[in-house]
């Protein structure tokens, strides 16, 4: 039994241990300002045997928040060296030092002394070096991870480091207790235990091996190991397979019929490969699916009309191949989606009125493709929808005046079409929008004034189309406004003096129009502008 908080005493010796371990450690947030007074077992994150009173867990793990994609937040962790003082917690059962800094320090040999340990995590920690097969010993270890940040959720980390491992992780298979492997280098096929097998990022060399015995994994990760392979046949044994992460490799081939038999599927992630031939039909029985990737392969041929079987499809992802014919209006039916993502690829025909079905969508991305006919107006009943990218198409008509009502949308590409007619006023209702792309189209009519209302729009690109009459001075509301483009058009009138309080502004392109009158004076005050552009217009007193 282990508790925390008793009447119980900690053994002296490990309470000394632990204050030398500490006093090796830098501790800005003062998470260990609690390791004082006599009894250890009353300290943060030291939990006792509450009969002998020996530590028996050690829950070091720091409380580290991800500010955003690319940013940590290390005001909590713990930085500094593991001591060897810690040997002397004999007892230990469960040892997590995960999301911490040992600025590189090689993993402690005499872990693999802790005969009882039955838990280790030293995750996003900072260990660096080889790892020692001493951990071989640990045979009553059930839980090992020694992970690190997957390189597309994390760019950039404040510390590098690396771990390599001797004789082919054979002290791995001494760990017959295991039963979730977290890990980045060779793999094991000794643990027929095992749940969960971690192999991401090492640039292993993936064996050709016909048979496996970890036939109980529910989760396999392979992510970023460069394996020069087709998928392996051995994966049609886990048929209690949840999770397959076999992203950014050099698999190739196409992708196996078998992968529609692992009914238990949730996730499948393929992308960045080098896959051929169709879509497998047999994917679409995949009733449990809510994660599909096969972005950035060389699929071809179209999009099964079945794919609307997977209605609990979560994520769809099959950008950047080369697939062709029309999307199915079956997708409809994916009632459960949030993210649908089919751009760069050589899909063609009208996209499916059936979209609008799509409640959930928070994403829809369909860039580059070859969709044309006009631009749905189910769309606008996607009230969730974030962003909206239907850029480098051959869409035509109008853009429709309800996208007015997509109050969540924040980006709006429908840059390099065909479309004509006037800007919709209602696109002023797009209070949360930042980035609005309608340039390289055929509209035409005045700039509406009602632009003006986005204030937190941050790009404006209108250039390249028919755009007629004044600037509008509302637009001198758009505090956050990077960049304006409008060049390209038949604008005339004066350049409005109220884009000088564009204080943000640091493009500005308004070349190749009719604009008449003075450059005003008040862009002086524009301190942040980098590039103006205002050629090819009727300025008074200005050649070019």
């Amino acid at each position: 039994m282990i508790t925390a908080f008793s009447n119980v005493t900690c053994v002296q010796r490990e309470q000394q241990s632990l204050l030398l371990f500490r006093q090796g450690l830098k501790d800005e947030s003062r998470r260990l300002s609690t390791w004082t007074g006599l009894n250890c077992c009353e300290w943060h994150g030291v939990g006792c045997d509450r009969k002998s009173g020996h530590v028996v867990k050690l829950d070091l793990r720091s409380p580290l928040s991800f500010i955003d994609e690319y940013t940590l937040n290390t005001s909590n962790w713990l930085e500094g060296k593991v001591s060897p003082s810690l040997l002397n917690l004999k007892h230990l059962r469960y040892l997590d030092l995960s999301m911490n800094n040992f600025l590189g320090q090689h993993i402690p040999e005499f872990f693999g002394s802790f005969k009882y340990l039955e838990y280790l995590n030293l995750s996003y920690s900072g260990f660096s070096g080889v790892v020692p097969p001493h951990l071989g010993n640990l045979s009553r270890l059930q839980y090992l991870d020694l992970n690190l940040l997957d390189r597309d959720d994390m760019l950039s980390l404040p510390y590098n480091v690396s771990l390599m491992v001797k004789d082919d992780l054979r002290w791995v298979s001494l760990l017959s207790s295991l039963r979730h492997l977290d890990l980045w280098f060779h793999p094991v096929n000794r643990l027929p235990s095992l749940l969960t097998l971690n192999l991401a990022s090492c640039d292993i060399n993936f064996p050709s091996i016909k048979f496996i015995n970890f036939t109980s994994l529910n989760s396999l990760d392979l992510y970023g190991n460069n394996i020069n392979s087709t998928i392996p046949v051995w994966l049609s044994n886990l048929t209690g397979l949840v999770n397959l992460n076999l992203k950014k490799n050099n698999f190739h081939g196409r992708i196996p019929d078998f992968i529609g038999t692992l009914s238990f599927l949730f996730s499948i992630k393929l992308s960045f490969n080098q896959l051929s031939g169709q879509i497998p039909p047999s994917l679409t029985r995949l009733s449990s699916l809510r994660y599909l990737s096969l972005g950035f392969n060389q699929l071809n041929e179209s999009i099964p009309e079945s794919i609307g079987l997977l209605t609990r499809l979560q994520v769809l992802n099959f950008g950047s191949n080369q697939l062709s014919g029309r999307i199915p209006e079956s997708i409809g039916l994916l009632t459960r989606l949030e993210g649908l993502f089919l751009g760069v690829n050589q899909l063609s025909g009208s996209i499916p009125e059936s979209i609008g079905l799509l409640k959930r969508l928070q994403y829809l991305y369909l860039p580059d493709n070859r969709l044309s006919g006009s631009i749905p107006e189910s769309i606008a009943l996607l009230t969730r929808l974030q962003v909206l990218d239907l850029e480098i198409n051959q869409l035509s008509g109008s853009i429709p005046t309800n996208l007015g009502q997509l109050l969540n949308l924040q980006v709006l590409y429908l840059d390099r079409n065909q479309l004509s007619g006037n800007i919709p006023t209602s696109l002023g209702q797009l209070s949360n929008l930042e980035l609005l792309y309608l340039n390289g189209n055929q509209l035409n009519g005045s700039i509406p004034t009602s632009l003006g209302q986005l204030s937190n729009l941050q790009y404006l690109y209108l250039s390249s189309n028919h755009l007629s009459g004044n600037i509008p001075t509302s637009l001198r509301e758009l505090s956050n406004l990077l960049d304006l483009s409008l060049y390209n058009n038949q604008l005339s009138g004066d350049i409005p003096t109220s884009l000088g309080q564009l204080s943000n502004l640091q493009n500005l392109s308004l070349q190749s129009n009719q604009l008449g009158g003075n450059i005003p004076t008040s862009f002086g005050q524009l301190s942040n502008l980098r590039r103006l552009d205002v050629t090819k217009n009727l300025l008074d007193g200005v050649c070019f």
